[in-house]
């Protein structure tokens, strides 16, 4: 049963992302959009009929474009965003704030089990499926501060829509910048360990490709400290893992 509360809490988390994820009520304005072999995507109302030999587009900006079927990729008909200037973009600088809750049972026998935790990545997305950044952040545990520092790969799952789910995945080093602790009888002196963490989150966009973040993953932060007392020292090993919860903005 040790386990059983961080499983339901992701099980929960994780299907309320789906829920966001997918279109909430078809009684929502449509819109029609043309995904081009070429990699553009143009959204307005087709104004052709199925007969005829170019399929013409109208965009919200009254602009009117014509394309052979041939060039056409697909033909869908998508939630109009709230925002007319929403696009997607499949390539270009990114960056990543988040920040939430580390938490799990108490397995480690010296630390609480929750964790208050914020990061920050900047990087470059080559592709829908391909952005890859170097990131840095602060997780604080009771009694110990860690500065993570790793890199982060991360992709959308999808490109159509206002709201994308994501993956991501974090693998670096956790610095300790607890220190020596003098306080207790007998002192600890603190070290960092590797990092590692990965998940599924969904960005919903609200301004060209800025957007909302929500996101539920697995963290693995290994950390040691060594016990000085009048008969020697003693070396102890723990590795935190955590369910980790997110929210921040993207852009």
């Amino acid at each position: 049963m040790s386990g059983t509360l961080p499983s339901v809490l992701g099980g929960i988390v994780l299907s309320w992302l789906l829920t966001l994820a997918h279109p909430a009520s078809a009684q929502q304005m449509t819109e029609d959009v043309l995904y081009l072999k070429n990699g553009w995507v143009l959204r307005g109302k087709i104004t052709s009929t199925a007969s005829d030999s170019l399929v013409r587009l109208r965009t919200g900006d009254r602009n009117q474009f014509a394309f052979r079927r041939a060039e056409i990729d697909a033909i869908e008909q998508e939630r109009a965003p709230d925002e007319k200037n929403i696009r997607y973009r499949g390539r270009g600088f990114g960056h990543y704030t988040e920040l939430g809750a580390l938490a799990t049972r108490n397995t480690s026998g010296f630390t609480n089990p929750s964790a208050f935790s914020f990061q920050t990545v900047n990087g470059f997305k080559f592709n829908q499926f391909l952005y890859a950044g170097l990131g840095v952040g602060i997780d604080l545990f009771d009694n110990q501060s860690l500065l993570p520092l790793f890199g982060s790969l991360r992709g959308d799952l999808t490109r159509r829509g206002s709201v994308l789910p994501y993956y991501f995945a974090d693998l670096g080093y956790g610095a300790n910048i607890t220190g020596r602790d003098e306080m207790n009888f007998p002192a600890r002196t603190y070290s960092g360990g590797a990092l590692f963490a990965a998940g599924l989150g969904i960005k919903a966009i609200f301004n060209r490709n800025t957007g909302f973040l929500l996101s539920v993953g697995y963290r693995s932060q290994k950390t040691s400290f060594r016990t000085d007392n009048q008969f020697g020292s003693t070396d102890t090993k723990a590795n935190f893992q955590r369910l980790a919860l997110r929210a921040g903005f993207a852009f």
